[in-house]
């Protein structure tokens, strides 16, 4: 606020100054032009003395006569209008003027009689109203910018003050409470996103939390339930070993109960660990095909001209179609971050268009073929194809996204391209 203030002042003191500058200016130029005005007039109405003095018949007529010669003698110092007032000697009319542009001057003759007066106008008013009309102008001017300044303090400086501080609060804690709801057009969607943003955080939270509880009851759970299977088999292969058994087909049995016990802790340790992701939940939302498009685009063109991969993204039309938009780039970008792990980097091409039952979006690299006798098992949870020998991975990317598009109400297919050495994976929605 003290900015504020300081800044107004500043303005203010800057506008006060202008105004006196310009007054002072103004005075100055109209003192300058009615001292040259006085001079002129006196040498007319000298001039005028003389003439009337020799012929005092008719001074109107004269003044018409000579006024077109003084106009092009002294120019703009010539009054505007130069009017001839008779007096008798015995007259007791006074002549005054109460009009600061009006002169009035006395006519004698060679006698020192007094013939009359002569009235000279000038109008000088004009600069009176160019003083009114620049003060106003400025002064209007000094309210326009001391309102401006005002409205960006109080409608917008003021409000982001307040929520600067929120990310780095809601960071530091993640149980802090949402902002206000505004209506505010500059701050009202950035405090809708932050209270999203809120939701989602605070969300994640829970389910890292329960995620984490989960994972250490399941370590302590297959920790004790695999020790007791463990110990039998390495007692039964002793016993093999050693021939205390003689009969092998019981024990191979004994063995494969045991093995199934550790096959089903697995499995349950493999079933915590995507649990996560049977947690997604859609947000359905109406949206043209080609914002997904372009969004793809924009988050993957930069790192592909880097890496120097040719990339190309289409969409046939612009159709809207209803889904999760962001769910959707998510399977997208997982299936173009595998076609970069494990394509030959010749090229990688997304293809979106409407069909006449769902939307289609295809992802191909150009790369080494799986066989086709793996393509049943790539989305198979912690699943690696024979092309990923010394490539980093999980093995649970496309588990995920067969998951989110079944979320959606769709799937995604793989196949192989042997004709242009191309793996496609597509995704199907019924939307």
């Amino acid at each position: 606020m003290n900015v504020m203030f300081r800044s107004l002042a500043f303005i203010t003191a800057v506008v006060i100054a202008v105004l006196i500058a310009f007054n002072i200016w103004l005075s100055k130029t109209v003192s300058s032009r009615s001292d040259e005005r006085n001079i002129t007039i006196n040498s007319i109405n000298l001039e005028l003395s003389e003439i009337l003095s020799e012929h005092p018949e008719d001074p109107s007529e004269l003044i018409s006569e000579k006024l077109p010669e003084w106009r092009r003698i002294y120019g703009a110092d010539v009054p505007d209008k130069i009017e001839f007032i008779p007096i008798k000697a015995d007259a007791k009319q006074f002549i005054s003027s109460s009009d600061s542009d009006t002169s009035v001057c006395t006519v004698r003759n060679g006698n020192d009689e007094l013939l009359g007066v002569v009235l000279y106008t000038c109008k000088n008013s004009y600069y009176l109203k160019i003083r009114i009309v620049l003060c106003c102008v400025i002064i209007a001017f000094w309210m326009l910018i001391c309102g401006v300044l005002l409205y960006i303090h109080f409608r917008i400086l003021a409000p982001f003050k307040k929520l600067a501080d929120y990310p780095a609060h809601i960071a530091k804690i993640p149980t802090a409470e949402k902002l206000p709801e505004s209506r505010n057009k500059y701050f009202g969607k950035f405090i809708w996103g932050m209270n999203m943003l809120t939701d989602v955080l605070q969300t994640e939270r829970r389910q890292n939390e329960k995620l984490e509880y989960q994972r250490q009851t399941l370590i302590a759970s297959i920790a004790h339930g695999v020790k007791t299977p463990v110990t039998n088999i390495s007692l039964y292969a002793d016993a093999i070993e050693t021939g205390l058994y003689s009969d092998h087909v019981d024990i191979a049995q004994k063995i494969r109960n045991n093995t199934k016990k550790i096959e089903a802790l697995t499995a349950e340790l493999i079933g915590t660990a995507s649990e996560s992701v049977n947690a997604y939940i859609p947000e359905i939302s109406k949206f043209y095909l080609r914002e997904l498009c372009e969004l793809t685009l924009s988050e993957f063109a930069g790192r592909m001209k880097i890496s120097m991969i040719p990339f190309d993204v289409s969409c046939s039309g612009d159709p809207m179609i209803e889904s999760d938009k962001y769910g959707l780039f998510r399977i997208i970008s997982q299936l173009i971050e595998n076609a970069v792990k494990y394509g030959n980097g010749q090229g990688i091409s997304v293809a979106m268009r409407r069909q006449d039952d769902g939307t289609s979006i295809s992802v191909r690299n150009k790369g080494q073929l799986l066989p086709e006798s793996e393509l049943p098992f790539v989305f198979g949870s912690f699943w690696r194809g024979s092309n990923s020998r010394n490539t980093e991975g999980s093995g649970i990317g496309l588990f995920i996204s067969q998951k989110i598009a079944a979320a959606l109400g769709g799937s995604v297919y793989v196949r192989r391209l042997p004709e242009t050495e191309e793996m496609e994976f597509t995704i199907f929605i019924n939307a």
